[in-house]
């Protein structure tokens, strides 16, 4: 099969860029038309209300019948349009921030490709050490020390100014920002929108309903993923010669080598389950801390060669290749 002159990856775009233009697009244009229509008729029976109501005293029987009428489906009608436009607020909020994020979620893939084909980062050849021979390698564990990992670059190493970070990966700060907004959005509008069409005060029990029955839900979900994802893993302060991990301080002169190994994680009946990488730290009592886990091996085995160099330590492999 000859190889295409381009990235075909590019194609994808099409699938989201086609659905707005010739889907989503159309029907908004089209659902805002009707919106504008129902104003211009609203307004036209606003200025006939009030053109009778000048003359109300003068009015005959069928002006004074027609004047009745004018005023509840004025009413009506201008609480019905009002609830419209608060829902195309509430839509219109949500069909932004998804853009946004699948404008961050396509920009953080683009930056990772570009990254691994960066010089930095292409395949090294690396020395590994031999557990078996090393007193502390003979008894340490190669089960993984997380159950979980994802299937992409979950995690990375960043430098900082005073050393280096692990930290999640701006993908999925991107859909833990995304949770936290949808949700955020639709609880605000829901509230203005009570306010400004209801004249009953809103009692803790009913704003407590409001809150999740709109999208409170997606902001404490979206809160709970931004404090799990927006952290540091680990932290490593080069002047300070320590490493803060799993709660932990250590030393340099604590640390004894890096251990990289496979894994396979389960997944549901129908989509089975997938491989990734652990890439954890030893000291020199045999403990063991998490500082990777995802499955993009290439960026891993790349973080660990920066990770040893950084650390001065060597590295036990079992089988990742």
């Amino acid at each position: 099969m000859n190889k295409l002159p381009f990235n075909a990856s590019w194609l994808l775009l099409l699938i989201p860029i086609g659905f707005l233009v010739f889907v989503i697009g159309p029907e908004i244009q089209q659902t805002y038309d009707v919106y504008h229509q129902k104003e211009i008729t609203h307004q036209a029976n606003v200025q006939k209300l009030n053109s009778l109501k000048k003359r109300l005293t003068s009015l005959t029987t069928s002006e004074r019948n027609k004047y009745v009428n004018l005023q509840s489906t004025v009413n009506i009608t201008k609480l019905k349009l009002a609830k419209e436009r608060y829902n195309y607020y509430k839509f219109g909020g949500m069909f932004i921030i998804l853009i946004l994020m699948f404008i961050g979620m396509f920009g953080s893939s683009y930056w990772v490709k570009r990254k691994k084909k960066s010089s930095n980062n292409k395949e090294i050849i690396f020395n590994y050490a031999d557990p078996r021979t090393d007193p502390i390698g003979q008894n340490i564990s190669w089960e993984a020390t997380e159950g979980s990992g994802s299937n992409f670059m979950s995690e990375y190493l960043k430098k900082t100014r005073v050393g280096y970070k692990i930290s999640s990966s701006n993908y999925v700060k991107v859909c833990a920002w995304a949770f936290f907004l949808v949700g955020l959005n639709q609880v605000v509008w829901s509230y203005v929108e009570y306010y400004q069409l209801n004249s009953n005060s809103l009692g803790f029990m009913k704003a407590g309903k409001m809150f999740f029955t709109s999208g409170g839900v997606f902001i404490i979900v979206g809160a709970f993923l931004l404090v799990l994802f927006t952290g540091m893993k680990a932290f490593i302060h080069v002047r300070k010669r320590k490493i803060i991990v799993g709660g932990q301080a250590l030393n340099f002169n604590q640390l004894y080598a890096l251990q990289v190994l496979e894994k396979f994680i389960s997944g549901s009946s129908s989509s089975g389950g997938y491989f990734c990488y652990e890439l954890n730290l030893v000291t020199n009592q045999g403990d063991r801390y998490n500082l990777l886990s995802h499955g993009d091996k290439m960026f891993l085995l790349s973080d660990m060669a920066k990770l040893s160099k950084i650390l001065n330590l060597p590295v036990w492999n079992n089988g990742v290749v």
